[in-house]
């Protein structure tokens, strides 16, 4: 059986072909395209195939894509493409196709991990050991699913909670937000907890809260991925602008993730992933994360009792299609 899946994202296309032997897995092709080159997921495909000289028949697929999918038809959040199963299905003649989220894909990917590809951030104090769990997740976007476990199986559910709207904590984030709203007539928490959400708490920072920003930051971010060059610089300690705008971006994102285990409580764990999580570790190793995911009020100790995990592999969601295209 040869199998084909892919992970779609606002930046990365990335793609897998593997074949399936008396139940073992054997990876043949992999390789991650630049989304924004190409005008939609076939060209992609098609070129993939042919660099790959794969001329089998594809027995099913599996594309996990970065926004909602509905009666078949995803279209990509931060990128203006639309995916239709029914067109795949005629291109790569196989009926066997699914279009998941790639936040529902990042959840089947969980299973599918080594160890060493998972940190705790928390170990929780849960003595009733529910199985349930959420994920989430910042990168070019901002994602969340629900792992319900039921008959020995999880049944995962997706969200866009990313396009909750963004919920101040503190004075800070108050003034943030009301600088947003001067520029959007809706703020998403997605709009912060992301790469540009982080380029732009860095723009606030500067601009109405008056850090001065180093001209060696300036110049590299006109070399380099501006929120890349903030985490780096902010990492390393080497640039006060860029370390409040690390921690205000880390605030934000364990009070988010606290808000997702809310909505879905009770949950016996919470996964971190995402393109940015892993980047920054040694800081969400800190106490700031933690201490930003149990505020809250009168269910603080409930947090304290969820465990967090942090997911380091990159490739989680192509994983986790994959896995559902076998099972296809």
């Amino acid at each position: 059986m040869h199998l084909l899946a892919g992970d779609i994202g606002g930046t990365h296309t990335r793609l897998i072909y593997a074949e399936i032997h008396n139940n073992d897995q054997h990876v043949l092709a992999e390789k991650s395209y630049p989304s924004a080159d190409y005008n939609d997921l076939q060209s992609v495909i098609d070129i993939f195939l042919s660099e790959h000289d794969i001329k089998e028949a594809i027995d099913a697929a599996c594309f996990a894509v970065a926004g909602p999918v509905k009666c078949d038809v995803a279209s990509i959040t931060n990128l203006p493409w639309v995916i239709s199963k029914q067109a795949l299905c005629e291109a790569l003649q196989t009926p066997r196709i699914k279009l998941i989220n790639d936040f529902v894909a990042a959840a089947y990917g969980i299973s599918v991990l080594d160890k060493s590809d998972i940190q705790i951030l928390q170990q929780g104090k849960n003595t009733s050991q529910n199985p349930d769990a959420a994920i989430i997740g910042a990168g070019t976007g901002l994602g969340a699913s629900h792992l319900v476990w039921s008959n020995n199986h999880y049944q995962i559910y997706p969200s866009e909670a990313g396009h909750a709207g963004f919920a101040p904590e503190n004075e800070l984030q108050c003034a943030l937000l009301s600088w947003m709203q001067k520029q959007h007539s809706y703020v998403s928490l997605e709009m912060l907890l992301s790469g540009k959400g982080l380029i732009r708490i860095y723009q606030f920072l500067n601009e109405v809260k008056g850090i001065t920003e180093s001209l060696t930051v300036n110049e590299a971010m006109t070399q380099s991925d501006p929120a890349s060059v903030i985490s780096d610089y902010a990492l390393t300690d080497r640039d006060e602008l860029c370390q409040k705008t690390l921690d205000c971006f880390i605030d934000i994102y364990g009070s988010a993730a606290s808000n997702i285990a809310l909505h879905y409580y009770p949950i016996g764990e919470v996964y971190i992933a995402g393109g940015i999580a892993p980047k920054i570790k040694n800081k969400l190793l800190g106490p700031r994360f933690i201490d930003a995911f149990r505020n809250k009020g009168l269910m603080s100790s409930n947090m304290e009792k969820i465990t967090i995990k942090l997911i380091c592999q990159e490739k989680t969601g192509l994983y986790g299609a994959l896995s559902y295209a076998q099972s296809l």
